[in-house]
């Protein structure tokens, strides 16, 4: 009986508690504009939205903190003008110290 109540008591608890989610994957995307023809496949299939056209129609890599490594872009490319490159934990951790000091106004090595 006392495995039962205990058991009880841990499922009682769980609900409210939140497992701490795992950090997602990074990417570092790379896109050779000498070989991309401007097709769109990545700007339109992109399950992130990392990319946006430019001018001529030939994706720009807008959001890269949302690139998650999935690689579709890169297996999709018809020219094979774009590489993705997984991010490693501390170049995460560098990319997101970055980030949240573009947020407040600050750069490392430039005017405030």
């Amino acid at each position: 009986m006392a495995a039962e109540e205990a058991a009880s008591e841990a499922v009682a608890e769980s609900p409210g508690k939140s497992k701490p989610r795992a950090p997602r994957p990074r990417g570092r995307v790379t896109i050779f504009g000498t070989w991309c023809k401007g097709c769109g496949l990545c700007i339109e299939f992109c399950p992130q939205d990392v990319f946006v056209a430019n001018g001529q129609g030939r994706p720009v890599v807008a959001s890269p903190e949302k690139c998650t490594a999935c690689n579709w872009c890169e297996m999709h490319c018809p020219d094979m003008a774009i590489s993705v490159r997984r991010l490693g934990p501390e170049e995460i951790e560098e990319l997101e110290e970055l980030t949240d000091l573009a947020q407040k106004g600050g750069m490392p090595g430039g005017e405030q």
